[in-house]
């Protein structure tokens, strides 16, 4: 066991330690594009990630035939980094209210974990490669899915009037002239009050003017109160 140490510091120490750095470097890069998404993971989880997975990565890779007097399957400490990041990208993840966070973040942690493993077997170029494509897909085509997919929020409208006489035929052009999907409407009648609730249950872009909103929802009747939740 000793001679198998000595025999990695001496011959490949340098290579080791350049496959953990550039590891550190994907983790560092991708940390910071989820930080700069107000994620929850961010920069340092990420480079202990990258860092980690890479370290096993070159465990798995030089105790599994790389010295005549050691053999074993390379795979298995893969497996089990694998195994052990799933679980780490479903904590990622989170409910809020109807919409879904954290999927994105979950898979950039899986994505960082497998270009560790890979620049700990050795295998630069791929890689870098996977880590380029990674990094100007989650660019271009959040551009892509913004301009095509741009009311991808789900929200809740909820306008509460005095009296009965509401324009929905108004509140659905609107809602439609504010790049507002709507869903669904359903409406709640307080006759002792004489107040009509309306929920609206709407896909919305996430920029967004609600003052302005407010003010038009104002023009179909008497509107007593709005909240956007």
């Amino acid at each position: 066991m000793f001679d198998f140490v000595f025999f990695v510091l001496d011959e490949k120490f340098v290579e080791c330690c350049v496959r953990i750095l550039l590891s550190a470097v994907f983790g560092i890069v991708l940390g910071f594009e989820r930080k700069n998404h107000f994620q929850a993971i961010g920069i340092r989880t990420l480079l202990l990630i990258s860092i980690s997975c890479a370290l096993m990565g070159i465990l798995s890779f030089w105790t599994a035939g790389q010295h005549e007097r050691l053999m074993g399957d390379p795979t298995r400490i893969a497996a089990g980094v694998l195994t052990g990041i799933g679980f780490i990208g479903g904590g990622a993840i989170m409910h809020q209210g109807f919409n879904i966070r954290g999927i994105t973040t979950a898979a950039i942690i899986w994505t960082t974990a497998a270009l560790s493993l890979a620049v700990g077997f050795g295998m630069y170029v791929p890689a870098l490669f996977a880590f380029m494509l990674a990094l100007i897909g989650l660019k271009a085509f959040q551009k892509v899915e913004d301009f095509f997919f741009p009311a991808a929020k789900i929200k809740n409208i909820g306008l509460v009037y005095k009296g009965g006489e509401v324009d929905i035929a108004h509140i659905k052009e609107i809602l439609s002239e504010n790049g507002i999907v709507m869903r669904d409407m359903n409406f709640c009648n307080s006759y002792e009050e004489d107040l009509l609730e309306i929920t609206i249950l709407v896909n919305t872009p996430g920029a967004r003017d609600l003052k302005k909103l407010a003010q038009e929802l104002k023009q179909t009747g008497a509107l007593k109160k709005f909240s956007f939740y």
